[in-house]
């Protein structure tokens, strides 16, 4: 799995994690699927906020690209150095993904970040105290349940960010009335290369959980 990871990896780190040599007016390359699920990756290269440059959030974009490719379902990611699409008010990255949950009928979208952890949760569930979900209340539990097959972690310490209205998962579920969930990874076990068996048991853990999906 490492090979195949650092492969999938290498687009989005190329550059210091600016993603290209050459700048672009791409926002972001999209995959398609059968299963009515988005995955998202929009801190998968580092982004522009304000007049800063926010590091990218390693191994999320290979992870997104590896899921959407085991469970065939649809996938969005930054390939390049844009503004963040999860603070800016208007965004093409948000727009491409409320485009896609029409075309497609998405029951599901799945915002894939990593953080750093105080503790040995491996993947936190955000949905904004459940606003996110959209009466659809079970995913949390289904997600846990999961994980402790794979001796996965998951909590759901659900701590909105101060400024959460322009979120991606506040946006979709408010404007497409589809459960969004933000999976917050623990950098440390998303490291491949120091953890490849922490890598594999969380892909797992996603991977069932998204096969949940109908």
């Amino acid at each position: 799995m490492k090979e195949e990871i650092l492969g999938l990896e290498a687009d989005f780190s190329n550059n210091e994690y600016f993603g290209t040599n050459v700048w672009t007016e791409e926002k972001y390359r999209v995959l398609s699927g059968n299963l009515p699920v988005l995955i998202s990756a929009p801190h998968a290269v580092n982004q522009i906020r304000g007049d800063d440059v926010r590091d990218a959030e390693r191994f999320t974009g290979a992870l997104t690209r590896y899921l959407s490719n085991s469970t065939s379902s649809y996938a969005i990611f930054e390939l390049f150095t844009h503004a963040d699409p999860n603070s800016d008010e208007e965004h093409d990255y948000k727009n491409g993904i409320i485009n896609l949950i029409e075309a497609y009928k998405i029951k599901l979208l799945i915002d894939i970040h990593s953080s750093e952890f105080k503790d040995d949760t491996d993947i936190d569930v955000v949905t904004n105290q459940r606003t996110t979900l959209c009466g659809v209340n079970d995913l949390p539990e289904k997600i846990k349940e999961i994980g402790l097959k794979y001796k996965v972690k998951v909590d759901e310490n659900n701590v909105p960010n101060k400024s959460f209205e322009n979120e991606i998962i506040a946006v979709t579920s408010l404007v497409c009335g589809v459960p969004s969930i933000r999976l917050v990874i623990n950098n440390k076990k998303l490291d491949i290369l120091s953890n490849e068996e922490c890598f594999s048991n969380i892909c797992k853990t996603i991977e069932e959980f998204i096969l949940t999906i109908k």
